[in-house]
């Protein structure tokens, strides 16, 4: 059925023009045009020399030498995004897709306190985002010069470098400025992942030009194949064979089928239970995900069959508030976190040792090394998940239209490769639920697990991969981010489905907002249209209101030849929370 011809279909008329800048794939030119502000020079070649590639741009005046050079020079891809909140989240899901660092350009003033949101869940999630903010020199500040704040290590907290560019040109300053970008890069070449934020005070005139040559060459960017130190590998050793009862646990990971072979080895050959987050992207015989309705089983006599006496944890945060509560409570007698980066984290107040490394490589050395362990503690988690997968199965029978079973029927749907991005709140929740699609790769923003730029994110990874990318979201977070569409060049491959509860239904399924008395002030009801939000922006449009409908859609939503849709389904708040409820209590 064609597209056009369905009834919950409607469609804009769509005018856009395509505006981003898209460099020839011709060898490319010995010159360029840029500023003749020598600072903006100095930086944009540190750029490129550093592997940036892709560079997100708002529109300004101050920041004009930065937009005319990084748009001139043939080493770099340029988009021009508006809204600087959602140009942040836009070069975070460039940044994340791609495994490289990405550059957002904005001008003085307010705009660069929008950055912020993004640049904070970089910094949680140890994303390579790198924020260049145009300035008022010096003398102008703090005397009520338009467009003018206090910015310099504004995002002080939420970066791992910030720096101040000179704004006079004498050949020391140039040098020292030159240098100090070059140390930066090359730390984060050995110690990837994380934020910068670069500020560049500019003076009048802006916008006069001359002509460089390209002397930079792109250098490749951190190692992130990090090994484990050689000199705790014996201390590892020990502390394993000392451990009779081993558990893994995975919280939000990017796709590695390296690390997901090693981690089935562990499983398979050395019996050890790995419990993962959705989002962990880990799958295989004996991984666990659905691991909050296991644990709410559990009585207090069981506790101690599943504790752990070794925990090993990899990736960031975890969604289950159940398995951060069990293990504070049971509290494991050793606690090995391993990551890139050297952050230490105590999610489970039981951190015995922070392991600086890469988890590919500690689990290979482990699955050569070490002897299996009995496999009765993996099989006391396999059981009692499949005992719970059984009760999945035969709930699924009985659920009504809800929330609950739109999940049911997208992941039922999927038969080819996609990238879903789940909203915070109850999307990132739901799936959970479910069994792990070997068809999906998962992302979301689960650094600071805010719902203010979840669309913006995922149009940004949906540009750095021609997979289909599909975003589930709820009305309050897709209307909070509805910026996201305002981008002349919506990737084609983007897809948007808003699940419309009319209000944070969040606030339903906690304890808590249901019994203040003044529920409507969290849920925050609403009559914004999302059929006119895409009109606005001339984004194909579908809609379902009950599993016949949303079943007729799916296809049509789907289909990896149509362009960026959006698909909102209706379903009602009310239900949709009392079906959560009894799922968790259904053991």
């Amino acid at each position: 059925m064609g597209r056009d011809t369905h009834q919950n279909s409607d469609v804009g008329t769509d005018s856009r023009t395509i505006i981003y800048i898209k460099k020839p794939t011709t060898p490319p030119a010995m010159e360029y045009t840029a500023s003749n502000k020598q600072i903006v020079q100095i930086l944009v070649e540190k750029c490129h020399s550093f592997g940036i590639k892709q560079v997100v741009l708002c529109p300004g005046s101050r920041n004009a030498p930065l937009i005319i050079s990084f748009a001139n020079h043939p080493g770099f891809t340029c988009y021009s995004i508006i809204d600087e909140r959602s140009a942040g989240y836009y070069a975070l899901g460039l940044a994340r897709q791609l495994h490289e660092p990405v550059a957002v350009v904005c001008t003085s003033g307010t705009a660069v306190l929008n950055l912020a949101p993004a640049l904070a869940e970089a910094y949680y999630q140890e994303i390579s985002l790198v924020a260049i903010t145009a300035d008022r020199p010096a003398e102008l500040i703090g005397q009520e010069d338009g467009q003018t704040i206090r910015q310099s290590r504004v995002f002080q907290k939420f970066v791992s470098h910030s720096i101040d560019l000179p704004v006079d040109e004498t050949e020391e300053l140039k040098a020292e400025a030159s240098n100090y970008l070059e140390r930066m890069f090359k730390w984060h070449m050995v110690f990837p992942g994380g934020p910068m934020h670069i500020n560049v005070p500019l003076r009048e005139p802006l916008y006069e030009t001359t002509t460089c040559a390209l002397v930079s060459i792109p250098k490749s960017v951190g190692d992130q194949q990090q090994k484990i130190e050689t000199k705790i590998h014996k201390q590892l050793i020990e502390e394993w064979s000392q451990s009779a009862k081993i558990l893994i646990v995975c919280g939000i990971y990017l796709p590695d089928e390296e690390l997901n072979q090693a981690v089935n080895q562990l499983v398979q050959q050395k019996n050890i239970p790995v419990i993962a987050s959705a989002n962990s992207n880990l799958s295989g015989k004996g991984i666990i995900h659905s691991v909050e309705k296991l644990l709410l089983s559990l009585t207090s006599d069981d506790e101690l069959l599943y504790r752990p006496d070794l925990l090993i944890t990899i990736g960031g945060p975890v969604v289950s508030k159940r398995i951060k509560e069990f293990l504070r409570k049971v509290k494991p007698a050793l606690h090995w976190d391993v990551d890139l980066s050297s952050r230490k984290v105590d999610t489970y107040n039981c951190l015995t040792k922070q392991v600086t490394g890469n988890p590919f490589f500690l689990f290979k050395y482990l699955n050569k090394k070490v002897e299996a362990k009995n496999e009765t503690y993996l099989q006391t988690w396999v059981k009692a998940n499949a005992k719970q997968q059984s009760l999945h199965d035969k709930f699924i029978m009985t659920v009504p239209w809800s929330d609950f079973m739109v999940y049911h029927t997208f992941f039922a749907k999927i038969a080819k490769p996609l990238n879903l991005h789940t909203g915070n709140s109850s999307p990132v929740r739901y799936i959970e639920f479910f069994r792990k699609n070997p068809f999906i790769n998962y992302y979301s923003n689960r650094g600071t697990s805010g719902i203010d730029g979840s669309s913006s994110t995922a149009a940004g990874a949906a540009l750095a991969d021609d997979k289909l990318t599909v975003l589930i979201t709820g009305d309050v977070a897709f209307i909070y981010d509805s910026n996201a569409l305002w981008f002349n060049q919506l990737p084609k491959n983007l897809r948007i489905l808003v699940i419309n509860n009319n209000g944070g239904n969040i606030f339903r399924l906690i304890p808590g907002p249901a019994n203040s008395g003044h529920l409507p002030l969290f849920e925050t009801p609403h009559h914004a249209s999302v059929k006119m939000i895409c009109k606005a922006f001339h984004v194909y449009y579908l809609k379902a209101s009950n599993e016949i409908e949303l079943n007729q859609m799916l296809p049509s939503f789907l289909d990896t030849n149509a362009g960026a849709t959006v698909l909102e389904v209706f379903t009602p708040a009310e239900v949709s929370a009392e079906v959560y409820k009894n799922y968790l209590q259904a053991h």
